[in-house]
């Protein structure tokens, strides 16, 4: 199966997709309002009725308490759960945990003691099959469908738990969910309003089609259990509850996909189902290992959740990689969630760089183009070399910001660490209209301030200790368009010694032909055109990498010295949203190649 790519961040983001249970198991397609409306009804419940808590024992860890307490079902019995509190009076962010369906509410105990100590109420709730009798559930045959109820009804029952606290901000509340936890948090989005962040990690949100569909033991036991007509009839009872009906409505809450690169229980297709559904604001990422996930995606969680429910510093879980820069001129507009992230590569000192800020490189329309200066501790011996960064297509709001989004910095200081100078640059947007075919027709506006920026940081070069004479350029996604254009000129300046592009666009509607990368292929003497390195991520759109396959065959052609590194798991933006071994090493090969065509 193709798993199709998270959100783009600076491309048109996917179109939501809904699985619906195929013709066969029912009536018709279900509706999609009709699945809302179904899942709203079946989550009602009183909600002033008593909570009736009631505490079973308080244990001390440090400064922290931990309550293991019960609370009324509005469906039947008690809600084991763990309550887990910072010192002090608050007013705390809180966070409702659910775990997998082979855990108990002990899995994310030592998550919520560490959100604790940054200022995190947690309450970790038992999900119904695991409670002791008489209040246990079951998944089997005709009851799973009513304990799905149940557990997002008790989940819902839980934030009124949390909202009752004195001690926490009601404003300020989010849900983690792992594997069954994140089916249930995905319908619960949909209908719980006052969680205001979701993290979903390795879930199925199009379970219903699963369950139809997938041959293992898990479905095959539970249509063993039951005659065909009942499991079609169980199946179409499901769709209400699947994940992908609550994401699909769950704007402007906020959803941040979690999956293991090597699990074998979630399919690349059920992957795509649940990513593709949600609304935006949304961001997925992938990770080493399988299942149960790594320590860098516990280090994402706590950093996300820090980003929407404004905790304090979460020291204990490695560097930030997620993080929502103070930007003044952004403030009534909301971060889109890639905008957070930072590149996966991590350099020792990335933080400590000399960074000279809002360099005016050139002034149009009434407008002046800035860039930022990022300089490796090497400058103090002498030049270096410089690398002039190509960022893709940006909303048009961000566009005045680029110099300000961990995405952009992160990769100007990971590569400045290497050596290198790095020149990050605000190139503008190559749109001039709203409509789709005017979204890249300024691209040759876009080719003339890149051109703009390369003369004016050799300009630079007495007063900064750059080396005019070895300069390179790294184009990502869209930047492809204008980025490589200084590289593909049929005599391009020898003191342009190479060119990366990462998950290039090469063309698209509304692109003057005279602009389009392959088009300048045309012209280009191979052996005198400067070498290029080339990142392809197999996960990403097919029109971009056909694009792509058909450049580097006639790169090749022509002679060009290309080096072509395929990431075949790879998503675009593979450096943001792909936490695996496989993405910092073609961020080191990216390196070692400036370091080859630069420093040697």
């Amino acid at each position: 199966m193709t798993r199709s790519r998270p959100s783009p961040h600076w491309l048109i983001p996917l179109l939501a997709v809904l699985c619906s249970l195929p013709a066969s198991a029912v009536e018709g397609p279900p509706d999609l309002s009709t699945l809302r409306a179904e899942l709203r009804r079946v989550t009602e419940y009183d909600a002033k009725a008593p909570l009736d808590v009631k505490v079973v024992r308080a244990q001390r860890r440090g400064d922290i308490t931990v309550t293991e307490l019960t609370y009324a079902s509005p469906k039947s019995g008690r809600v084991p759960a763990y309550l887990v509190m910072p010192p002090g009076a608050g007013p705390f962010a809180g966070v409702t945990f659910l775990h997998w369906g082979q855990g108990t509410k002990n899995e994310f105990l030592d998550e919520a003691l560490t959100l604790a100590r940054a200022g995190v109420v947690s309450l970790l709730v038992d999900a119904p099959h695991v409670r002791p009798e008489p209040w246990r559930g079951s998944l089997r045959g005709e009851a799973l469908h009513d304990t799905h109820v149940r557990m997002l009804v008790d989940m819902r029952r839980g934030v009124d738990l949390l909202v009752s606290r004195p001690e926490v901000d009601g404003q300020r509340l989010g849900y983690v969910g792992h594997s069954m936890g994140a089916m249930v948090g995905g319908a619960l989005s949909g209908v719980e309003p006052r969680l205001r962040a979701f993290i979903l990690m390795n879930g199925i949100g199009d379970y219903s089609k699963s369950i139809l569909e997938t041959e293992t033991p898990i479905e095959k036991q539970l249509e063993a259990q039951l005659a065909k007509e009942d499991f079609s009839s169980l199946a179409r009872k499901m769709a209400a509850v699947d994940g992908v009906v609550g994401v699909s409505d769950a704007a402007p809450r906020a959803l941040f996909f979690q999956y293991g690169r090597s699990d074998p229980w979630v399919t690349p297709a059920q992957v795509t189902a649940f990513i593709d559904a949600a609304t935006q604001p949304k961001l997925a990422k992938f990770y080493e290992g399988g299942h149960e996930l790594s320590d860098a995606a516990r280090r994402d969680r706590a950093q996300w959740l820090r980003t929407h429910l404004g905790f304090a510093e979460v020291h204990a879980v490695g560097p930030p990689m997620i993080a929502a820069p103070v930007i003044p001129g952004l403030k009534n507009t909301p971060l889109p969630e890639w905008a957070k992230t930072r590149p996966v590569l991590t350099i020792p000192g990335m933080e400590e760089l000399q960074v000279r800020r809002g360099l005016t490189y050139t002034r149009s329309a009434g407008r002046d183009y800035k860039l930022d200066l990022y300089l490796p501790e090497a400058v103090a011996l002498g030049p270096v070399p410089v690398v002039v960064l190509a960022h893709g297509m940006l909303p048009p709001d961000l566009v005045p910001f680029v110099r300000d989004l961990p995405a952009f910095t992160g990769q100007a200081r990971w590569l400045s660490s290497q050596g290198f100078a790095v020149a990050l640059v605000e190139l503008g947007s190559p749109a001039t209209g709203g409509e789709r075919e005017k979204w890249f027709t300024g691209t040759p506006e876009l080719q003339k301030r890149m051109d703009a920026a390369l003369a004016f940081v050799r300009k630079q070069a007495a007063t900064e200790k750059l080396d005019a004479d070895r300069v390179g350029v790294m184009a990502l996604s869209a930047g492809g368009l204008w980025g490589l254009a200084p590289a593909l000129r049929k005599e391009p300046p020898a003191w342009l010694r190479c060119a990366v592009a990462w998950y290039p666009l090469l063309g698209a509607a509304g692109v003057p032909p005279s602009s389009l990368p392959l088009e300048g292929l045309k012209a280009v003497n191979g052996p005198k055109s400067p070498p290029l390195f080339v990142v392809r991520a197999g996960k990403d759109a097919p029109g971009l990498n056909g694009l792509l396959d058909e450049f580097v065959t006639k790169a090749r052609g022509k002679g060009v010295p290309l080096t072509l590194e395929e990431l075949p798991e790879g998503h675009h933006a593979f450096e943001l949203v792909d936490d695996v071994e496989g993405s910092r090493e073609a961020m080191r090969k990216t390196a070692l190649f400036f370091e080859e065509h630069l420093l040697r």
